[in-house]
């Protein structure tokens, strides 16, 4: 008689830092991923900047985080978690916003879920991302897929999000990343992924090319060309 195959290989707990500036819900994914006889709730967190923190103390296997919170968010946090090695970070949000799906990408998230989703897929991603997978939800992609298809030559606003084009226009006008950040409702360290994104978009080296790629592609408007 051979032995049940396990749901998992392993006989260690997935150890999870769960991260979101609302009790409720990292209360409430909480309770629900405690329910696992394989996952361990390590701690929770209410920013991204805390979540480093105790990240740096416990070493959790995998982090799921919000998308937007105070202090730090989760983009800006899940690029310091790149920088530092740390674990694979699962993006949970509500929004559907290409400006969140892209950045939070770009910034090393390995999942990208949606709140919206059954206990059942977040706890599927977690153990996914923890064997080195990526875990994008279907809408997210199929987002992501349109943003993708661009001309073979880059045509106004053909290739930068709204807000990458907000943010090309603040750089233009000389803002600083926390003044634009201010401006615009995000944390300055989301500011900077998206200067990289766009000097990426533009092919600019810096942040004066950048703009005169722009001003030259018509992005910010014949006032700040002239």
């Amino acid at each position: 008689m051979s032995d049940p195959t396990p749901s998992h290989p392993t006989v260690t707990p997935l150890r999870v830092l769960i991260v979101d500036d609302q009790p409720l819900v990292r209360q409430g994914l909480a309770s629900l991923l405690d329910l696992e006889d394989d996952v361990q709730v390590l701690t929770q967190a209410e920013n991204g900047r805390q979540a480093l923190d105790l990240a740096g103390e416990l070493r959790p296997d995998v982090v799921l985080m919000d998308v937007r919170m105070p202090v730090m968010d989760g983009i800006q946090a899940t690029a310091e978690f790149r920088r530092r090695n740390g674990p694979p970070v699962v993006l949970l949000t509500t929004f559907e916003e290409v400006e969140d799906m892209t950045g939070g990408l770009n910034a090393g998230a390995a999942g990208y879920l949606f709140k919206s989703a059954e206990i059942d897929e977040i706890l599927d991603a977690l153990w996914r991302v923890h064997r080195g997978q990526k875990v994008i939800h279907a809408r997210v992609a199929q987002a992501l897929a349109q943003q993708l298809r661009l001309p073979a030559r880059l045509e106004p606003s053909g290739a930068l999000t709204g807000r990458e084009v907000q943010v090309i226009r603040a750089l233009a006008a000389g803002q600083p990343n926390k003044r634009i950040g201010q401006q615009m409702g995000i944390s300055e360290g989301t500011v900077k992924v998206h200067v990289s994104n766009i000097l990426a978009k533009l092919g600019a080296g810096n942040r004066t090319e950048a703009v005169r790629r722009a001003i030259d592609l018509g992005l910010l408007g014949e006032d700040t060309a002239g």
